[in-house]
């Protein structure tokens, strides 16, 4: 029987941010010192001034639409002047990365990087059958990404469609070996094919804080996921209209026997959701096999459920959960579940505000404290 935390894995194979901060623009890039390259001034091309770099040199990118794939294996700093005025973009052909499928950029063996003040932007030219886009950024490897102030948009296909194993707008790590670590800040992702963040797989970890998710209008999709095993932090960050979409007829309610798409997944003991703002997803936020810090998060309108929380312990405290047919559902599919809800506030569901669901001769049970 096939459970939603185990369908998201597979189908990757794969605070609010207010409108003051968003219309404050980056910090223009640096002054440009005597061992910086410019791009387009001393290289026309991203590529070709991350190939020249020295270790650890700095890149600056004038305003303008690069349309290249950037694979980057050293360390390296890029910095454009803007993200509505700095962008990287598709090309219309894309070659396949390390791990053999395809990416915008790729950071890989080690690497260190850094970007910030630009865009990565599809959509790919590809098919769902061929010439696919993978993800915006790929980080695989032992690599590293720090983005910061940055955007990644428009992560599909053409035309977008549900396609397998595609358009993930950033993608850390990969089961069943590799390994990334990210820092993503300040950052908006929209209108991705797939998910928004995915960190995946043991060993990789990444702190997602203070960014914009917004799913796909036509396609089902979810916001961020740390899964089998990747840990981390996803703290302050606006998370939206992730949901079931026509045609997906293997969505619904049943914990059991349907799938449900989140606006936030974790399944990493150790993990902490907090502070984070989900509007408008089918489940705001779903986590599966305990011990993770949840709690203070604002949670509206989720056409099914608030929080899901599945086989282990968990502790939520002071999360408002507004709307939806259930404000908590407790899940045991594979284990006994305990929920302990501390302060949390709910109100305006259509069904109960707490709900256990139990299988399989597991145990859910709810314990709620003022």
């Amino acid at each position: 029987m096939a459970m939603p935390l185990i369908r998201t894995a597979a189908h990757l194979g794969i605070s609010l941010l207010t409108a003051l901060a968003w219309q404050l623009a980056p910090t223009p890039a640096a002054a440009v010192g005597p061992h910086d390259l410019v791009v387009p001034r001393d290289y026309s091309t991203i590529q070709a001034a991350v190939d020249a770099a020295a270790p650890g040199g700095r890149i600056t990118v004038r305003p303008g639409v690069y349309r290249e794939q950037v694979v980057i294996d050293k360390d390296v700093s890029i910095t454009g002047y803007g993200r509505q005025k700095t962008t990287i973009l598709a090309p219309r052909t894309l070659a396949t990365g390390s791990d053999g499928d395809t990416s915008i950029v790729e950071i890989r063996n080690g690497a260190s990087a850094s970007m910030s003040g630009l865009t990565v932007s599809g959509p790919g030219s590809g098919t769902c059958d061929e010439g696919a886009l993978g993800s915006g950024i790929r980080v695989l490897g032992g690599a590293r990404l720090d983005l910061d102030h940055a955007a990644v948009a428009h992560i599909t296909d053409t035309p977008a469609a549900p396609c397998f194993h595609s358009a993930t707008a950033v993608l850390i790590g990969d089961v069943p070996t590799s390994t990334g670590s990210a820092t993503i800040r300040d950052t908006k992702i929209t209108g991705y094919q797939g998910a928004g963040v995915v960190v995946l797989n043991e060993g990789s970890t990444a702190v997602v804080e203070r960014n914009t998710v917004t799913g796909h209008p036509s396609l089902s999709t979810d916001g961020i996921e740390f899964v089998a095993g990747a840990v981390g932090r996803i703290t302050g960050n606006t998370v939206s209209e992730n949901a079931c979409r026509e045609p997906d007829p293997d969505c619904g309610p049943d914990f059991f026997n349907e799938f449900q798409h989140a606006g936030i997944v974790a399944d990493g003991p150790g993990t902490v959701v907090r502070d984070n703002r989900l509007v408008g997803n089918q489940v705001g936020i779903y986590l599966a096999g305990g011990s993770i810090d949840v709690g203070g998060n604002d949670i509206r309108r989720s056409s099914y459920v608030g929080i899901a929380l599945q086989d282990g312990p968990f502790t939520v405290r002071n999360d408002r959960i507004d709307g939806g047919v259930h404000g908590v559902a407790v899940v045991a599919a594979f284990a006994d579940t305990n929920a302990v809800l501390e302060g949390v506030r709910i109100r305006r569901t259509s069904g109960a505000p707490v709900q256990t669901f139990e299988c399989c001769g597991f145990t859910a049970t709810a314990t709620v404290r003022e």
